[in-house]
């Protein structure tokens, strides 16, 4: 007696024995590929903001941001979000212990034109690595809020 396999290209093993035809079996067909799941739609890249100079946080969740341009300290105001928003403070006091030079420097921040932040035309000597004090004040010379950082320029 003798047995022959053939395959074929449906998938199916049959074998002849002694004149009778069996399927044994149907070969298995690759798994199917489960469906790659959603992805949700990106979102346009948003620039992330920046705050100019040193970021200091207020107590509210909004942002300072404290540089020095053109010689002088420059203080701008941000919200939340880290956006420029118009300055809350009629005026900022700040005092620093310079390095090089035996006393107390102190200065006056006043309004610039775009009322977004407050500046002055003091030139800073460097080094730039001291502890600063920086108060702001309302219109009516009442003290709004006060930090204290390690300012390094």
């Amino acid at each position: 007696m003798q047995t022959r396999a053939l395959i074929f290209r449906t998938g199916l093993a049959v074998v002849a024995l002694s004149g009778a035809v069996a399927v044994w079996a149907q070969t298995p067909a690759a798994p199917a590929k489960p469906a790659a799941p959603a992805q949700p739609e990106k979102k346009k890249d948003v620039p992330v903001a920046t705050i100019a100079g040193m970021a200091i946080a207020r107590k509210d969740g909004r942002w300072l941001g404290l540089s020095l341009e053109g010689g002088g300290f420059k203080l701008c105001f941000y919200d939340k979000d880290k956006k420029p928003e118009d300055a809350d403070a009629a005026l900022a006091a700040l005092r620093w212990n310079p390095t090089n030079v035996v006393g107390i420097e102190r200065v006056v921040l006043n309004p610039d034109a775009d009322k977004k932040s407050l500046s002055n035309s003091k030139f800073v000597k460097p080094p730039f690595n001291f502890k600063l004090f920086i108060t702001l004040l309302s219109a009516n010379n009442k003290v709004v809020e006060d930090f204290q950082v390690d300012f390094r320029g």
